[in-house]
């Protein structure tokens, strides 16, 4: 049996989570509760195996689930979140989840998502599984896009000044060098990105996340 939580800041989704698991003899149900800070130590000291994270009731859900993997490393999480969330389902298995559940879930994708992350493994509801790895590609595809431009610190430096919207003349006093210095620096930021002008180089870190 796995020793499980629920950390739900809503009762009635609670309710209904402690009904759903309490029917399935591969769960031992600790308790479904609201999160508070303390709940971290409890895991780690009760030796819970599961936890599961309603990540829509929380107001820091990645922060709440940094904190349980930082605080037990054997814990395996699993977020639960609308099949629309794709976003937010990606930022949680960034942030330490182990699996994602989706509202559409039913007791037997809990059970085989338990099973898999137990076992080391990853589980990814299959309403959202799709969009989830586009997701991550998209993601890998940028780093790497990112990485492949390898901008000096000047270079970024100037970049975020473009992205507020800085003159060349307002960035050479921020930055403590020339005009000229800084004519130059957009020049090879407009090369490096296949930009025509200030905007396009603007709108590709923007996108590349830069």
């Amino acid at each position: 049996m796995y020793r499980t939580i629920v950390i739900c800041d809503h009762a009635i989704t609670r309710a209904g989570f402690e009904c759903l698991i309490s029917s399935c003899e591969s769960f031992d149900l600790h308790y479904t509760v609201a999160f508070t800070p303390e709940l971290i130590d409890t895991c780690a000291r009760d030796k819970i195996d599961v936890v599961i994270v309603h990540l829509g009731s929380l107001d820091q859900p990645m922060k709440t689930l940094r904190s349980f993997r930082k605080s037990c490393e054997a814990l395996r999480i699993l977020a639960y979140c609308s099949a629309k969330s794709i976003d937010t389902a990606v930022e949680a298995l960034d942030a330490g989840a182990s699996g994602i559940l989706t509202y559409n879930s039913e007791l037997s994708d809990l059970c085989v998502a338990v099973r898999r992350v137990m076992n080391g493994d990853n589980y990814v509801q299959p309403d959202m599984a799709m969009d989830i790895f586009a997701k991550l590609r998209q993601a890998e595809a940028k780093r790497k896009e990112a990485e492949r431009l390898r901008l000096t610190a000047r270079e970024s430096q100037v970049v975020r000044h473009l992205m507020q919207g800085m003159t060349n003349g307002q960035i050479s006093v921020e930055l403590k060098i020339s005009e000229k210095t800084v004519k130059h620096y957009v020049g090879s930021l407009k090369d490096k990105f296949g930009a025509a002008n200030r905007l396009e180089v603007v709108l590709e870190a923007q996108r590349l996340g830069v």
